[in-house]
């Protein structure tokens, strides 16, 4: 194999292990994205509970 041969089969690992390093950042981000909206999604169903509960004391205050 020929230097210049060596020296394209060395660019072409390279570019191909750059790529792979971004696939997996793009697919952690992707994990990251999914995870925070479960949080928030957490958050509002808590937030719902809460006002729930508010709005039925409310109500059986407002009843007595």
């Amino acid at each position: 194999m020929r230097e210049s041969e060596k020296q394209i089969a060395k660019l072409a690992l390279l570019g191909e292990s750059i790529g792979l390093f971004g696939q997996a950042i793009t697919t952690l981000a992707a994990y990251l994205a999914l995870v925070d909206e479960e949080i928030e999604e957490d958050k509002f169903i808590k937030m719902q509970r809460q006002i729930d509960d508010l709005l039925g004391e409310v109500d059986r205050k407002s009843n007595a």
